[in-house]
């Protein structure tokens, strides 16, 4: 489990965490933040998921596009995760 600074949140992330990618923004949705009484998905900023996917530290591949599609029942959606080995590594150069 790493932990991830994501807005103004510490997320710990493990390798079962999944964005979503929608076209506009990138959200962890199998992570919840509290907020009063009820809770958001964390929103990755568009620089920090460049840097993600350029260390390799996010990953998509045709059957995450399928299930995104699938799911939403539109093309433009995809599913990423997380490359815990990747991830520890760009924490430390950060």
């Amino acid at each position: 489990m790493v932990k991830l600074k994501v807005g103004r949140n510490i997320v710990d992330i493990n390798e079962k965490d999944v964005i979503l990618d929608n076209g506009a923004c990138y959200q962890i949705i199998t992570k919840k933040v509290a907020r009063g009484w009820s809770g958001y998905a964390p929103t990755i900023s568009k620089n920090l998921f460049k840097k993600l996917q350029k260390c390799g530290a996010v990953y998509t591949s045709d059957a995450l596009r399928k299930d995104a599609s699938k799911t939403y029942r539109s093309d433009i959606y995809v599913y990423w995760m997380f490359n815990i080995e990747k991830l520890e590594e760009f924490i430390k150069q950060v």
